[in-house]
């Protein structure tokens, strides 16, 4: 029985003798005139009707999508970009009529796994600083920039973020600030798991920091 990594080698070579058939049969004949006679193995029809906004000065938009072969631009592998991948590419995916393909699906995934990584701690470290500066505003007096800065961090994406600008309003305790505070916590019914019963948590923590720091100075 042949194993998953053979059947994808044996599937990849008769693409590859395909796309090479095709080609031969292009030097002699037009490619329209090969679709006249009926789709051969490894053509697709396009629907030009999704693909109606690239018809531009440059040319008209293909009438049908042929197997290519091409090689990986970073490990060098022969690859196949078939004609239904063309299809999906350009008319559900919506890529440029004018793209090819450049990567094989090994590399594809390798250079999108170390885009997300970047992002992932892109994001940590955007989030750290964020955090500190946040935390640095709560031993200043909250001027109007402050305040403002406050506000937006209850808007971000990031609850942790969300909760850090709530222990500033309880460490600030200005009247305005303890009434928010009061709202966040009166809301604590909401359901475990819900940003709502989360900040409700932050809000009686930070009121319950607030009078404790009052009862020492009395």
């Amino acid at each position: 029985m042949k194993s998953n990594k053979q059947r994808r080698a044996e599937i990849k070579a008769h693409r590859l003798q395909r796309a090479a058939a095709l080609k031969a049969q292009l030097r002699t004949q037009d490619a329209r005139r090969l679709a006249a006679g009926g789709l051969v193995p490894g053509m697709v029809m396009a629907d030009k009707s999704r693909l109606a906004h690239y018809n531009t000065t440059f040319g008209e938009v293909p009438d049908f999508y042929l197997d290519q072969a091409f090689t990986c631009r970073d490990c060098g592998a022969e690859e196949v970009w078939t004609a239904k991948q063309q299809k999906w590419w350009h008319e559900v995916a919506q890529g440029s009529v004018y793209s090819q393909a450049v990567r094989c699906r090994a590399c594809r995934q390798a250079r999108r796994a170390l885009r997300d990584a970047a992002l992932r701690n892109e994001g940590a470290n955007l989030l750290g600083e964020e955090v500190g500066r946040l935390r640095a505003l709560a031993m200043q007096k909250p001027t109007a920039e402050a305040l403002a800065q406050v506000e937006a961090a209850l808007q971000s994406k990031w609850r942790s973020l969300r909760v850090v600008a709530i222990e500033v309003m309880g460490q600030w305790g200005r009247p305005e600030q303890i009434e928010r505070l009061q709202a966040f916590a009166a809301n604590r019914t909401s359901s475990y798991g819900t940003w709502e019963r989360e900040a409700a948590d932050a809000a009686t923590k930070a009121l319950a920091l607030r009078a404790e720091e009052g009862s020492r100075q009395c």
